[in-house]
Protein backbone atom coordinates (compact mmCIF):
# COMPACT_ATOMS: atom_id res chain seq x y z
CA UNK A 1 0.00 0.00 0.00
CA UNK A 2 0.91 3.70 -0.65
CA UNK A 3 0.09 6.51 1.20
CA UNK A 4 0.76 9.95 -1.05
CA UNK A 5 0.04 13.58 1.11
CA UNK A 6 0.86 16.82 0.36
CA UNK A 7 4.33 17.11 2.27
CA UNK A 8 6.19 15.96 5.52
CA UNK A 9 4.35 17.03 8.37
CA UNK A 10 0.87 15.02 7.17
CA UNK A 11 3.12 12.19 5.18
CA UNK A 12 4.35 12.29 9.99
CA UNK A 13 0.65 11.96 10.94
CA UNK A 14 -0.36 9.02 8.67
CA UNK A 15 3.14 7.30 9.70
CA UNK A 16 2.18 7.83 13.56
CA UNK A 17 -1.62 6.35 12.70
CA UNK A 18 0.55 2.74 12.31
CA UNK A 19 -2.08 2.01 9.51
CA UNK A 20 0.83 0.33 7.44
CA UNK A 21 2.21 0.56 4.06
CA UNK A 22 4.95 3.38 2.35
CA UNK A 23 3.65 6.84 2.70
CA UNK A 24 5.04 9.65 -0.29
CA UNK A 25 5.22 13.36 0.25
CA UNK A 26 4.47 15.21 -2.79
CA UNK A 27 5.89 18.39 -2.13
CA UNK A 28 5.33 20.99 -4.75
CA UNK A 29 3.67 24.75 -4.89
CA UNK A 30 2.12 24.44 -7.71
CA UNK A 31 0.08 27.29 -7.47
CA UNK A 32 3.50 29.12 -7.67
CA UNK A 33 5.74 29.19 -11.21
CA UNK A 34 5.06 27.98 -14.25
CA UNK A 35 3.55 24.50 -14.90
CA UNK A 36 3.23 24.58 -18.66
CA UNK A 37 0.97 22.60 -20.70
CA UNK A 38 2.64 20.47 -23.68
CA UNK A 39 5.85 19.31 -21.95
CA UNK A 40 7.11 16.04 -20.59
CA UNK A 41 6.84 14.73 -17.54
CA UNK A 42 10.93 15.25 -17.26
CA UNK A 43 11.10 18.51 -18.52
CA UNK A 44 8.04 19.51 -16.18
CA UNK A 45 10.46 18.51 -13.48
CA UNK A 46 13.05 20.26 -14.62
CA UNK A 47 10.93 23.38 -15.01
CA UNK A 48 9.63 23.01 -11.56
CA UNK A 49 13.16 22.31 -10.17
CA UNK A 50 14.57 25.46 -11.64
CA UNK A 51 11.58 27.57 -10.40
CA UNK A 52 11.79 26.21 -6.36
CA UNK A 53 15.80 26.67 -7.10
CA UNK A 54 15.55 30.15 -8.50
CA UNK A 55 13.22 31.62 -4.95
CA UNK A 56 15.59 30.03 -3.07
CA UNK A 57 13.59 27.20 -1.35
CA UNK A 58 15.78 24.47 -2.34
CA UNK A 59 18.97 22.79 -4.45
CA UNK A 60 18.10 22.55 -7.67
CA UNK A 61 19.86 19.10 -8.00
CA UNK A 62 18.27 17.65 -4.96
CA UNK A 63 15.03 18.79 -5.50
CA UNK A 64 15.53 17.65 -9.29
CA UNK A 65 16.76 14.24 -8.01
CA UNK A 66 13.57 14.46 -4.93
CA UNK A 67 10.89 15.04 -8.25
CA UNK A 68 12.32 11.73 -10.28
CA UNK A 69 12.48 9.60 -7.43
CA UNK A 70 8.81 10.62 -6.08
CA UNK A 71 7.39 10.28 -9.70
CA UNK A 72 9.28 6.69 -9.67
CA UNK A 73 7.54 5.67 -6.57
CA UNK A 74 4.19 6.53 -7.88
CA UNK A 75 5.24 4.93 -11.37
CA UNK A 76 6.19 1.76 -9.59
CA UNK A 77 2.93 1.75 -7.54
CA UNK A 78 0.73 2.00 -10.48
CA UNK A 79 2.38 -0.70 -12.41
CA UNK A 80 2.63 -3.29 -9.95
CA UNK A 81 -1.03 -2.36 -9.67
CA UNK A 82 -0.53 -1.50 -5.46
CA UNK A 83 -3.19 -0.08 -3.73
CA UNK A 84 -2.65 3.75 -3.30
CA UNK A 85 -4.70 6.09 -0.62
CA UNK A 86 -4.18 9.38 -1.58
CA UNK A 87 -4.80 11.97 1.36
CA UNK A 88 -5.61 15.46 0.35
CA UNK A 89 -6.66 18.79 2.36
CA UNK A 90 -9.74 21.22 0.79
CA UNK A 91 -6.87 23.99 0.12
CA UNK A 92 -5.34 25.21 -3.58
CA UNK A 93 -2.04 23.91 -2.49
CA UNK A 94 -3.71 20.08 -2.14
CA UNK A 95 -6.17 20.37 -4.80
CA UNK A 96 -3.24 20.84 -7.32
CA UNK A 97 -1.36 18.36 -6.05
CA UNK A 98 -4.27 15.85 -6.24
CA UNK A 99 -5.50 16.36 -9.45
CA UNK A 100 -1.73 16.17 -10.86
CA UNK A 101 -1.72 12.60 -9.53
CA UNK A 102 -5.16 11.22 -10.47
CA UNK A 103 -4.48 12.63 -13.80
CA UNK A 104 -1.52 10.26 -14.53
CA UNK A 105 -3.84 7.78 -13.42
CA UNK A 106 -5.73 8.35 -17.01
CA UNK A 107 -2.92 7.49 -19.10
CA UNK A 108 -0.90 4.61 -16.97
CA UNK A 109 -4.15 3.15 -15.30
CA UNK A 110 -3.23 -0.84 -14.50
CA UNK A 111 -6.10 -1.21 -12.52
CA UNK A 112 -4.57 -0.61 -8.52
CA UNK A 113 -7.24 -0.18 -6.24
CA UNK A 114 -7.17 3.98 -5.24
CA UNK A 115 -9.00 5.51 -2.72
CA UNK A 116 -9.11 9.29 -1.14
CA UNK A 117 -8.87 10.19 2.02
CA UNK A 118 -10.25 14.01 1.49
CA UNK A 119 -11.15 14.77 5.07
CA UNK A 120 -11.62 18.90 4.72
CA UNK A 121 -9.54 19.69 7.58
CA UNK A 122 -5.12 19.27 8.01
CA UNK A 123 -3.84 16.72 8.45
CA UNK A 124 -0.99 17.82 10.48
CA UNK A 125 -2.91 18.86 13.45
CA UNK A 126 -5.10 15.42 13.82
CA UNK A 127 -4.42 13.14 16.37
CA UNK A 128 -3.78 9.14 15.01
CA UNK A 129 -7.27 8.62 15.96
CA UNK A 130 -8.90 10.68 13.40
CA UNK A 131 -6.32 9.72 11.03
CA UNK A 132 -7.33 6.30 11.43
CA UNK A 133 -11.22 7.26 11.51
CA UNK A 134 -10.65 9.23 8.16
CA UNK A 135 -8.87 6.34 6.92
CA UNK A 136 -11.34 4.06 7.28
CA UNK A 137 -13.85 6.36 5.92
CA UNK A 138 -11.86 7.10 2.63
CA UNK A 139 -13.41 7.28 -0.53
CA UNK A 140 -13.33 5.07 -3.76
CA UNK A 141 -11.92 6.83 -7.06
CA UNK A 142 -13.09 5.86 -10.06
CA UNK A 143 -13.04 6.98 -13.89
CA UNK A 144 -15.53 9.71 -12.99
CA UNK A 145 -12.61 11.23 -10.30
CA UNK A 146 -9.95 10.53 -12.59
CA UNK A 147 -11.85 12.09 -16.21
CA UNK A 148 -12.69 15.40 -14.01
CA UNK A 149 -9.00 15.59 -12.25
CA UNK A 150 -6.96 15.03 -15.71
CA UNK A 151 -9.01 17.86 -17.35
CA UNK A 152 -8.87 20.23 -14.30
CA UNK A 153 -4.69 19.80 -14.66
CA UNK A 154 -4.94 20.49 -18.19
CA UNK A 155 -7.08 23.68 -17.49
CA UNK A 156 -4.63 24.74 -15.03
CA UNK A 157 -2.02 23.85 -17.22
CA UNK A 158 -3.80 26.27 -20.62
CA UNK A 159 -2.09 29.42 -21.56
CA UNK A 160 -5.45 30.64 -21.65
CA UNK A 161 -6.87 30.48 -18.07
CA UNK A 162 -10.82 30.65 -19.33
CA UNK A 163 -10.24 26.93 -19.73
CA UNK A 164 -10.41 26.84 -15.55
CA UNK A 165 -13.88 28.72 -16.18
CA UNK A 166 -15.64 26.72 -18.11
CA UNK A 167 -14.53 23.72 -16.00
CA UNK A 168 -16.06 25.40 -13.00
CA UNK A 169 -19.73 25.60 -14.91
CA UNK A 170 -19.80 22.13 -15.53
CA UNK A 171 -20.37 19.74 -12.23
CA UNK A 172 -17.39 19.19 -10.33
CA UNK A 173 -19.19 17.30 -7.36
CA UNK A 174 -16.72 14.35 -8.16
CA UNK A 175 -13.83 16.10 -6.20
CA UNK A 176 -16.14 17.93 -3.63
CA UNK A 177 -13.20 20.67 -3.28
CA UNK A 178 -11.80 21.25 -6.41
CA UNK A 179 -14.38 24.04 -7.40
CA UNK A 180 -13.33 26.26 -4.29
CA UNK A 181 -9.98 25.58 -4.58
CA UNK A 182 -10.16 26.68 -8.38
CA UNK A 183 -11.95 29.83 -7.89
CA UNK A 184 -9.42 30.55 -5.23
CA UNK A 185 -6.93 30.77 -7.62
CA UNK A 186 -8.64 32.41 -10.41
CA UNK A 187 -8.14 35.47 -7.39
CA UNK A 188 -4.18 35.31 -7.95
CA UNK A 189 -4.33 37.25 -11.02
CA UNK A 190 -4.07 40.74 -10.98
CA UNK A 191 -7.36 42.57 -9.94
CA UNK A 192 -8.53 45.12 -12.25
CA UNK A 193 -8.84 48.12 -10.44
CA UNK A 194 -5.42 48.10 -8.54
CA UNK A 195 -2.81 45.17 -10.58
CA UNK A 196 -2.65 43.41 -7.43
CA UNK A 197 -4.00 39.31 -6.31
CA UNK A 198 -5.85 39.13 -3.34
CA UNK A 199 -3.15 37.17 -1.58
CA UNK A 200 -1.27 40.60 -2.10
CA UNK A 201 -4.48 42.75 -1.46
CA UNK A 202 -4.74 41.08 2.62
CA UNK A 203 -1.76 41.86 2.99
CA UNK A 204 -1.32 45.55 2.43
CA UNK A 205 -4.71 46.13 4.25
CA UNK A 206 -3.26 44.52 7.38
CA UNK A 207 -0.02 46.75 6.78
CA UNK A 208 -2.84 49.73 6.45
CA UNK A 209 -3.33 49.52 10.12
CA UNK A 210 0.12 49.86 10.88
CA UNK A 211 4.21 48.67 10.70
CA UNK A 212 3.94 44.04 11.61
CA UNK A 213 6.62 42.03 12.09
CA UNK A 214 6.71 38.85 9.26
CA UNK A 215 5.22 36.90 11.77
CA UNK A 216 2.13 38.60 13.11
CA UNK A 217 1.46 40.17 9.59
CA UNK A 218 1.14 36.52 7.81
CA UNK A 219 -0.59 35.48 10.56
CA UNK A 220 -3.45 38.39 10.22
CA UNK A 221 -3.08 38.25 6.60
CA UNK A 222 -4.24 34.60 6.39
CA UNK A 223 -7.24 35.08 8.58
CA UNK A 224 -9.30 36.36 5.31
CA UNK A 225 -8.95 32.79 3.88
CA UNK A 226 -11.56 29.86 4.34
CA UNK A 227 -8.51 27.79 2.95
CA UNK A 228 -5.15 28.15 3.90
CA UNK A 229 -3.16 27.54 1.32
CA UNK A 230 -0.16 29.68 1.81
CA UNK A 231 3.36 28.81 3.55
CA UNK A 232 5.10 31.27 4.87
CA UNK A 233 8.16 31.31 2.17
CA UNK A 234 5.60 31.83 -0.56
CA UNK A 235 3.97 34.78 1.72
CA UNK A 236 7.51 35.95 2.18
CA UNK A 237 7.99 36.12 -1.55
CA UNK A 238 4.70 37.88 -1.95
CA UNK A 239 6.31 40.31 0.28
CA UNK A 240 10.17 40.79 -1.69
CA UNK A 241 8.48 41.27 -4.76
CA UNK A 242 6.15 43.98 -3.86
CA UNK A 243 9.20 45.61 -2.05
CA UNK A 244 10.92 45.21 -5.06
CA UNK A 245 11.75 48.30 -7.13
CA UNK A 246 10.61 50.39 -8.74
CA UNK A 247 8.20 52.10 -6.97
CA UNK A 248 8.07 49.46 -4.18
CA UNK A 249 4.54 49.17 -2.35
CA UNK A 250 5.73 47.83 0.98
CA UNK A 251 9.23 48.22 3.28
CA UNK A 252 11.48 46.08 5.60
CA UNK A 253 12.60 48.21 8.16
CA UNK A 254 14.66 45.39 10.14
CA UNK A 255 12.09 42.86 11.20
CA UNK A 256 9.29 44.73 10.48
CA UNK A 257 7.13 45.44 7.09
CA UNK A 258 5.02 48.64 6.82
CA UNK A 259 3.69 49.81 3.44
CA UNK A 260 4.57 52.80 1.10
CA UNK A 261 2.49 55.73 0.00
CA UNK A 262 2.66 53.63 -3.72
CA UNK A 263 1.09 50.57 -1.40
CA UNK A 264 -1.61 53.15 0.29
CA UNK A 265 -2.72 54.30 -3.54
CA UNK A 266 -2.84 51.14 -5.02
CA UNK A 267 -4.74 49.70 -2.15
CA UNK A 268 -7.05 52.67 -2.50
CA UNK A 269 -7.52 51.83 -6.03
CA UNK A 270 -5.75 55.23 -7.00
CA UNK A 271 -2.73 53.71 -8.45
CA UNK A 272 -1.80 50.45 -10.66
CA UNK A 273 0.36 48.04 -9.74
CA UNK A 274 0.78 46.63 -13.45
CA UNK A 275 1.12 49.43 -15.70
CA UNK A 276 3.42 51.56 -13.25
CA UNK A 277 5.83 48.43 -12.34
CA UNK A 278 5.18 46.06 -15.08
CA UNK A 279 4.61 42.51 -14.21
CA UNK A 280 6.61 39.08 -15.25
CA UNK A 281 4.59 36.10 -13.48
CA UNK A 282 3.37 32.46 -14.08
CA UNK A 283 0.32 31.45 -12.74
CA UNK A 284 -0.09 27.80 -13.67
CA UNK A 285 0.08 27.44 -18.02
CA UNK A 286 -0.39 31.70 -17.77
CA UNK A 287 2.24 33.92 -18.24
CA UNK A 288 1.82 36.90 -17.02
CA UNK A 289 3.88 39.07 -18.97
CA UNK A 290 3.33 43.25 -19.36
CA UNK A 291 2.37 45.18 -20.95
CA UNK A 292 0.65 43.29 -23.24
CA UNK A 293 -0.25 39.95 -21.89
CA UNK A 294 -1.60 40.16 -18.77
CA UNK A 295 -4.57 38.56 -17.51
CA UNK A 296 -6.42 40.51 -15.18
CA UNK A 297 -9.64 38.87 -12.59
CA UNK A 298 -12.80 40.92 -11.90
CA UNK A 299 -13.95 40.38 -7.79
CA UNK A 300 -17.38 42.29 -8.39
CA UNK A 301 -17.84 40.25 -11.58
CA UNK A 302 -15.56 37.15 -10.43
CA UNK A 303 -14.93 36.74 -13.70
CA UNK A 304 -11.40 36.75 -15.63
CA UNK A 305 -10.81 39.49 -18.19
CA UNK A 306 -8.54 38.96 -21.44
CA UNK A 307 -5.38 40.77 -22.18
CA UNK A 308 -6.17 44.59 -23.62
CA UNK A 309 -5.39 44.17 -27.23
Amino acid sequence: MLHVTNGGVAAEAIAAAQIGGDVLAWRDVLHEGPVPLGVTAAELRLVRAHFLARCGWADHRAVLRELAQRDQRLDRAIRAGEEIVLWFEHDLYDQLQLVQILERLAFEWASPRVSAVLPGDYLGVMSAVDVVAHFAAAREIGRREIELAARAWRAFRAEDPRAIEQLLEDDTSALPDLAAALARHLEQFPDTGSGISRSERQALEVLADGPLPFDELFTAAQRAEQALFLGDAVFELYLEELAAPPRPLVERAGETWLLTAFGRAVLAGEADRVRERGMDRWLGGVRLLAPRRVWRYDPTARRLVPPAE
